[in-house]
């Protein structure tokens, strides 16, 4: 049970600072206490919130309207679920083929990715924080 203390070898059950039951005294570590928590931690969401808000900044102001849709579609950014290129076409009533779709990513990504691009600094941040390897092409 995730009620039952932890007991560390040789010294009985570990007495530590969780919540318990009898004023503050003597409190045992639950083993619910040492379980990750699944949520993001709030700093973060906060994180994801900045890095978002850089994004639509960058995509509105870099973007055509059909390269941000594209975008948006793709990679899922306003459902969580990308979508392939031919659920695109659908989409977008067949008046568009895929090539358009494929192209206006392939546009889209060179934009964002440039380095004469305003805002190419501020989402190089996000990247750089999170340790990724950084080239241009």
């Amino acid at each position: 049970s995730v009620d039952a203390p932890v007991i560390s070898p040789g010294s009985g059950s570990y007495k530590g600072s969780a919540a318990g039951g009898d004023g503050g005294n003597s409190q045992e570590l639950l083993i619910l206490d040492t379980l990750k928590c699944a949520e993001p931690k709030p700093e973060d969401q906060v994180e994801i919130s900045f890095l978002r808000q850089c994004l639509e900044n960058a995509m509105a102001s870099e973007l055509t309207p059909f390269e941000r849709d594209v975008l948006r579609l793709r990679l899922g950014l306003d459902s969580g679920t990308g979508k392939t290129v031919r659920e695109i076409v659908e989409i977008c009533g067949g008046g568009v083929t895929m090539s358009d779709v494929r192209s206006a990513e392939r546009r889209a990504f060179k934009k964002l990715r440039s380095p004469t691009s305003v805002h190419t600094h501020n989402l190089l941040a996000y990247l750089d924080l999170a340790g990724a390897d950084i080239t241009f092409r």
